[in-house]
């Protein structure tokens, strides 16, 4: 007994001593993340300092959030993930270095680092127009580049004076779009998929079925990329004062152009080793004391963002009026989810909902940069949206870089559209896509069977191929939502449903050809939706709020001790596809766990939580 209380106190001690350690690093870890978010202060301009927009960043839409596990490993290895900067507070930031007088110009370095739908090419366009009208100020714009890429180049372009480093190269060989088909694989090794669509130009299933682009989907592709082509070619050439024919002449002989033949053809106006353009801008500002180089201020410290130091300087009066940008970037889904990649559409609903209950808000503007999704995300979207406009409140859209199917389906209750000329939308069609695992299961002698109280009660399961009688019902399904999308566009676009039609069948159009289609309002920018909706609810002195907003550090360290509804900790439900290969996963699982040394087990293996529902 005397060695039993022994081992208990040991046992105790040493959980005892494990715990105050853990308590002890944690203290130290906290304060490691406090002291690096305290000392974090963000840098002022000094009179003639240049803005150096380091173009080594993500632009997105929306405002990208600040993780705990992002501050924690800064804090702790001083590594970073790529800058993530969103658009509307890029434009801010050029429009107010413009009228600061510490601000003597703007100089460009580095290059697009994209993730998710950031970097789109509407973005970029509008970056490029902030950029103009910084230069319309007067103040000039240095750029220096190596190799940078053809998004890259077309900021570039926008420099007056441009050097090259002598070991760069530029190329521009033009857009290409390619895509890996699998429908031959996929039936090689069992995968059978089957399809219910309407639209001749829905290609997005083609990946699934064939070995290559439809004539359809070609056509349409081939569309948009020469568009894109030339608009980037049109914008090269007025920003370079090259002319058009001159730079398609050069590009049908080359594409790859050194430093030399850059030069030669406008390209850039000096050929300058990095330390030299330095000296230059020392020459050209001021010597800043503390660096000894030339006087800068990064787009990080110039931003109007939230600082922890210093507090949210953006509080106003709770009775200013407010519009409200709301932002959709990702793919609809169902559900709560809000990434970046993926948009639920509750959590869009909900955050319209909460904006229409606060009478401070006289506007929404929903920045759309969507390829679409979820028919059912989508609709609770605009299912929001017709309420909050039902109560008087305007609702204004401004398509981004992409605002297609789903994307566009939520700007069907508004009141203007606005999308930039190289806005991808349309795509008004519907599809489904139904793969079964039958073959390639067979294939290592594994099977399914089903026990079922109706024939299609596991039409939902990829098990197996579905019947005629089953595509027939699916198919009709699938035309109803056509025919209510195109029945929507009709309504808002005050189109005849015939013309509709005729323009949807899923073909994709570039944002000048649904101006001239009637399928947007106007071509114009985040800024310019901002403005007409604010004229829209009468109020000249107005904040902007952002949806979601861009959280301080301390914010970001609160989230870690939110507990979230059980109902928006499921953000979405699984397509029956990773159902199966979830079922699969568990499948091993069990297997594992059938470990008893006689092989004997009083289970009932194949009864699951909800048994007989699908999940």
């Amino acid at each position: 007994m005397k060695n039993f209380w022994k081992d208990v106190l040991k046992r105790m001690a040493v959980t005892l001593v494990s715990t105050l350690l853990f308590v002890v690093i944690s203290l130290f870890l906290f304060e490691a993340i406090f002291s690096s978010l305290f000392d974090q202060k963000k840098r002022e301009a000094i009179p003639g300092s240049f803005l150096v927009l380091d173009l080594s960043m993500n632009l997105t839409d929306r405002p990208t959030e600040l993780t705990f596990e992002d501050l924690t490993r800064e804090a702790i290895t001083e590594q970073s993930k790529a800058p993530h900067f969103h658009l509307k507070e890029v434009l801010n930031s050029l429009e107010k270095a413009a009228l600061d007088s510490k601000i003597k110009g703007i100089f460009i370095e580095g290059g697009f680092l994209p993730n998710g739908y950031g970097c789109g090419y509407a973005a970029i366009q509008e970056l490029v127009s902030g950029l103009q009208k910084f230069k319309d100020s007067g103040k000039k714009i240095t750029g220096f580049f190596s190799d940078p890429s053809q998004l890259d180049y077309l900021v570039y372009s926008m420099c007056d004076e441009l050097h090259m480093n002598p070991s760069g190269t530029l190329i521009l060989n033009g857009l290409a779009n390619e895509q890996v088909f699998m429908g031959e694989a996929l039936e090689r090794y069992g995968v059978g998929v089957q399809v219910i669509r309407v639209g001749e130009f829905k290609g997005a299933v083609e990946p699934f079925i064939a070995t290559g682009f439809s004539k359809e989907n070609r056509l349409q592709i081939s569309r948009l990329l020469n568009v894109r082509w030339d608009d980037y070619l049109q914008s090269v050439s007025l920003n370079r004062g090259i002319e058009k024919s001159d730079l398609i002449l050069d590009l049908n002989k080359t594409f790859i152009f050194t430093p030399e033949q850059c030069l030669e053809k406008g390209f850039a106006d000096f050929i300058t080793p990095y330390g030299d353009m330095l000296d230059s801008l020392l020459l050209n500002g001021v010597k800043d004391d503390d660096s000894g180089e030339f006087a800068r201020i990064d787009l990080i410290d110039y931003v109007d963002r939230p600082n922890l130091s210093e507090g949210d300087q953006s509080i106003s009066k709770t009775d200013q009026k407010k519009v409200a940008v709301v932002y959709v970037e990702g793919t609809i889904v169902d559900g709560w989810v809000d990434d970046g990649f993926s948009i639920g559409g509750d959590e869009i609903a909900e955050r319209i909902r909460e904006i229409s209950r606060d009478s401070d808000y006289k506007a929404i503007i929903l920045r759309v940069n969507s390829p679409g999704g979820s028919v059912s995300g989508s609709d609770t979207i605009l299912n929001e949206i017709s309420r909050s406009r039902a109560k008087g409140l305007p609702v204004v859209v401004s398509m981004g870089s992409v605002a297609a199917s789903g994307g566009y389906w939520i700007a069907m209750d508004s009141d203007r559209v606005f999308a930039s000329e190289q806005t991808v939308t349309g795509s008004i069609g519907v599809f489904g896509l139904l793969p079964n695992l039958k073959g390639l299961m067979g294939n290592f002698s594994l099977y399914w069977d089903t026990v079922k109280t109706n024939d299609s009660s596991d039409i939902m399961s990829v098990s197996r191929p579905k019947s005629d009688r089953e595509l027939a019902i699916v198919q009709k399904y699938v035309d109803r939502i056509y025919a209510r999308f195109i029945s929507l566009v009709s309504e808002s676009r005050d189109l005849n449903a015939s013309e509709v039609d005729q323009i949807a069948q899923g073909r994709v159009w570039m944002g000048k050809d649904a101006y001239e289609l009637g399928l947007v309002d106007e071509l114009g920018g985040l800024q310019n939706a901002i403005a007409y909706g604010a004229e829209l609810a009468g109020v000249d002195d107005y904040k902007i709020d952002e949806f979601p907003a861009a959280k301080d550090p301390m914010e970001a360290i609160s989230e870690l001790f939110k507990i979230k509804s059980l109902q928006r900790a499921h953000k979405h439900k699984d397509s029956p596809f990773m159902s199966s290969l979830k079922e699969m996963r568990t499948f091993i699982t069990q297997l594992k766990n059938l470990n008893d040394p006689r092989s004997s087990y009083i289970i009932l293996p194949w009864y699951q939580n909800s048994f007989g529902f699908p999940r």
